[in-house]
């Protein structure tokens, strides 16, 4: 969040290679965003199953490093690549429903204690990150009423909102979840599988 913070307290700057600077730090912040959601995600979700806590965690880490070589691509900036920017960090953060229908399937499907205290937080937390992006892309609200939410209530606004309220209830989960491994023993069935 902070590099968005500076992105908006100087994008407004004379120089142009400042401002793309700025922008760039922004995505930047984006993807460390979405891989501090994924890690401890991960970590606790596959905890009693280190091959697949592996695999999540270093295919993550490859695509956070992938986007943060495409950001050296000068192109990537452009009113071109606005379109690929967002499908990347679409596709990023969508890949995380793979690991989750996986973490439901290996702790025994829905009716398991453990998907059923946290699967609710993992869908509240993309439906979060869904209406958060769907405002930002439709520029809803002021697509219609234009001018008139040009200092308060603009979607960029109510996007930033949406996503500090998403982090923190992930963080919130990311709580709850590392002192339900701490104080619940691995079960059998997910050792096995």
């Amino acid at each position: 969040m902070l590099c968005s913070v500076g992105y908006h307290v100087f994008c407004c700057h004379r120089s142009e290679k400042a401002n793309q600077r700025w922008v760039a730090l922004d995505y930047a912040g984006i993807a460390v965003g979405i891989l501090g959601c994924y890690v401890p995600a991960v970590f606790y979700a596959f905890y009693c199953n280190e091959y697949w806590r592996q695999v999540y965690l270093i295919t993550i880490l490859a695509m956070i490093l992938a986007v943060f070589f495409a950001q050296i691509h000068p192109y990537y900036l452009t009113q071109q690549w606005n379109k690929l920017r967002a499908l990347i960090f679409c596709c990023v953060s969508a890949y995380g429903i793979i690991p989750t229908i996986h973490w439901i399937w290996q702790n025994g499907g829905w009716s398991a204690p453990i998907v059923l205290a946290f699967a609710p937080r993992v869908f509240a937390m993309y439906l979060m990150a869904a209406v958060a992006f769907f405002l930002y892309v439709t520029k809803i609200p002021e697509r219609y009423f234009p001018g008139q939410l040009n200092y308060l209530g603009s979607s960029h606004q109510c996007w930033h909102i949406i996503v500090v309220f998403m982090l923190y209830w992930w963080h919130q989960t990311g709580v709850y979840i590392t002192q339900y491994r701490h104080s619940e023993p691995c079960s059998k069935l997910v050792l096995s599988t």
